[in-house]
């Protein structure tokens, strides 16, 4: 029975991840600095989806949080497909990397840091090129110094939320 349990989804789990999915629609609206240097907080809903789902249950929210985010709450820029597909491999990472696992600072960087070199580096910046047709180092350059410092932060800020959390009685939400 516990087997079967884990292929199917939950109502509850449903509910938990339509609320990470708003949490996460929320945070991404309250970001911080310009375009070249913009600190986020959609991150933290992401990594509480693979942490509490495991990667495929986060990897399926995350793209259905990226579909909505560009039908629902268009900002003005167009959908493309190829940041869905970021979506799905960052909700993967994140459960891969978080989902029934001690919280420590190492797991907690080289999760940020996997996100930040595959996804946000090499494909969010293939995605752009595609869109825009610069030349992939004129986007690289100034990328990676946003991406250095998003590494720090989200490292230091997701550890503290995710540390609370394990210490807490959130730590399982009824799944």
């Amino acid at each position: 029975m516990n087997n079967s349990r884990t292929k199917v989804i939950s109502v509850q789990e449903v509910t938990w991840m339509a609320l990470l999915i708003a949490l996460q629609m929320v945070l991404g609206k309250l970001s911080i600095g310009s375009n070249t240097l913009k600190v986020g907080f959609s991150f933290i809903a992401i990594a509480l989806m693979g942490y509490y789902f495991g990667p495929y249950k986060a990897a399926i929210a995350n793209v259905l949080a990226d579909i909505i985010g560009h039908t629902v709450l268009a900002s003005g820029s167009s959908f493309f497909f190829g940041f869905t597909l970021s979506a799905l491999v960052a909700g993967l990472i994140y459960g891969y990397m978080l989902h029934n696992h001690k919280v420590t600072v190492l797991r907690t960087f080289i999760t940020v840091l996997l996100i930040t070199v595959i996804v946000n580096t090499a494909m969010n910046t293939l995605w752009i090129q595609m869109m825009t047709n610069l030349p992939v180092m004129t986007l690289l350059v100034p990328r990676l110094a946003k991406e250095a410092f998003s590494l720090v932060y989200q490292t230091g800020l997701l550890y503290i939320v995710l540390k609370w959390i394990d210490n807490s009685k959130f730590n399982k939400i009824g799944l």
